[in-house]
């Protein structure tokens, strides 16, 4: 059931995706574009496009620059402001298919003090040097993120590359994409479906993986009285915690082995099928929690 929630909440989204492939057409020649607009400082950085890639970066001006090479299915791109949201809106010519020769090839300068919400189909994204909060959603496009606030990614067919200071949160909800993590801390959710992880993370006050077909290495140090909670039904985890956590752990794995780099081992099933694993280190405040239906747990605790 969890499982079914977590796909089903692509459903809201997902229709826009639709709308914004269907927008597409043959026009006009390629042409460069060169557009600036003066910006919030501390505001809101709005991105929508079809097709190609966009490379959004931060710097020291209180305007947004767009610069690039748009296609010839591209009829214009929009750059507009009001209030503190600026908006780069990449319109297409209705009726034919977008190739990569009719997309959109944009560099963003924007403040470095915003935030971004930022929403592509069948494109790439690269965003480094803003230090606001990141809404990300994509439908078939690479992502790559450095640096940032609190981040929010939705992604279809898609991998995701973040790498974010130790204190930042993190939900990344993926269908078919693998994911890759460095740095965040405090609270950390991920949803996968189809891919694998890796992730090394920050000091970590919650952290909630659910993944349905992939494999995920986690690396991580807990805050006194965490929750720790990874559920794989078909996929192997690996977890390693350093710092001497004070919890109580918890492993189980319906058809795989549980392996533990310490003391005490996991304790296999003396009737039908399964192995589980439960221990307690210092105070045991903290809840660590590990289930696998189909696949091996790795743990190690130093």
């Amino acid at each position: 059931m969890k499982m079914q929630h977590a796909i089903s909440s692509w459903r809201g989204w997902l229709p826009l995706a639709a709308a914004l492939l269907a927008a597409r057409a043959a026009g006009a020649s390629e042409h460069s574009i060169d557009q600036h607009q003066p910006a919030d400082p501390g505001g809101m950085v709005e991105i929508i496009d079809v097709a190609g890639s966009v490379t959004v970066s931060g710097w020291d001006r209180p305007e947004v620059a767009v610069t690039g090479d748009a296609g010839d299915q591209v009829e214009r791109v929009d750059l507009t402001s009001s209030g503190n949201r600026t908006t780069v809106r990449v319109i297409v010519r209705g009726g034919s298919r977008l190739g990569d020769d009719g997309a959109a090839k944009l560099n963003i300068r924007v403040p470095a003090r915003s935030s971004v919400n930022v929403s592509l189909v069948s494109a790439d994204l690269k965003l480094s040097g803003v230090s606001g909060a990141q809404q990300i959603r994509t439908v078939s496009g690479e992502i790559t993120s450095e640096g940032g606030g609190a981040a929010r990614i939705t992604t279809v067919s898609g991998d995701v590359h973040l790498s974010v200071p130790d204190v930042t949160t993190a939900e990344i909800e993926t269908m078919s994409g693998n994911v890759t993590v460095t740095g965040a801390g405090d609270t950390v959710a991920i949803t996968t479906v189809s891919g694998d992880g890796h992730l090394v993370l920050g000091r970590l006050h919650s952290l909630r993986l659910r993944t349905v077909s992939g494999d995920f290495r986690i690396g991580a140090r807990l805050e006194p009285a965490a929750a720790f909670e990874a559920e794989s039904i078909s996929g192997k985890l690996q977890v390693e915690l350093s710092g001497a956590p004070a919890a109580q752990f918890d492993a189980q794995s319906l058809s795989g082995d549980i392996h533990n780099c310490t003391p005490p081992d996991a304790i296999k099933a003396q009737r039908g099928p399964g192995t589980h694993l439960s221990f307690g280190t210092g105070d045991g405040k903290g809840q660590v929690r590990l289930s696998s239906n189909s696949g091996d747990i790795d743990l190690c605790v130093k």
